[in-house]
């Protein structure tokens, strides 16, 4: 089964306003494709939160030429066929999701997803923190923060240790195993 992980970077404080996305696939246990683009976020959305730019380091002026959410919905739509979507915090992630479906006026898809934050939690219980980062030092992953395609692979190789660790390479039966739930938007 194919394992699609998803990160969004947003501009402020509103969850329709994704100015980033990186999507990381991985089947068979191995890392099978990536996409990442920059997005223009809608005026309406508001001005960019110097809090959003000092974590991400995205500004206005990087996005100006870039994609609007409709274009890159089109772009992204066929990574999450067939697929068991996944991110670190899915919360965040599949609430950017919607409400920029919502505010563009495309139907929210029906995806199957879990939460690495959780996997980790289940896996890892003695550690003290289980962000992206601490997991990412602690796999031995490299990961540049908050570059959201960066973010997507470092989401995937949570996985792939946790399946190699485990000795289970179907995702499902592997989440069963580390009772980890698997929601629907």
């Amino acid at each position: 089964m194919k394992i699609c992980a998803i990160d969004f970077e947003t501009a402020n404080r509103s969850m329709a306003s994704v100015c980033a996305v990186g999507i990381s696939v991985m089947e068979e246990g191995a890392l099978t494709d990536n996409y990442y683009s920059l997005i223009r976020p809608e005026k309406d959305l508001g001005p960019f939160s110097p809090m959003n730019i000092a974590v991400h380091g995205i500004r206005p002026a990087d996005v100006r030429d870039a994609p609007d959410f409709r274009t890159v919905y089109q772009q992204m739509k066929p990574f999450f066929e067939d697929a068991l979507v996944c991110a670190h915090n899915a919360r965040f992630d599949m609430a950017c999701l919607k409400a920029a479906c919502r505010h563009n006026g495309i139907p929210v898809p029906q995806l199957r997803f879990f939460d690495t934050v959780e996997l980790s939690r289940k896996v890892f219980p003695h550690l003290e923190h289980h962000r992206l980062n601490d997991m990412c030092d602690y796999l031995h992953v490299e990961l540049d923060h908050h570059n959201a395609l960066s973010d997507s692979t470092g989401c995937l190789m949570i996985v792939m240790n946790v399946m190699n660790l485990a000795g289970i390479y179907e995702p499902e039966e592997l989440l069963e195993a580390c009772r980890t739930r698997i929601v629907t938007l």
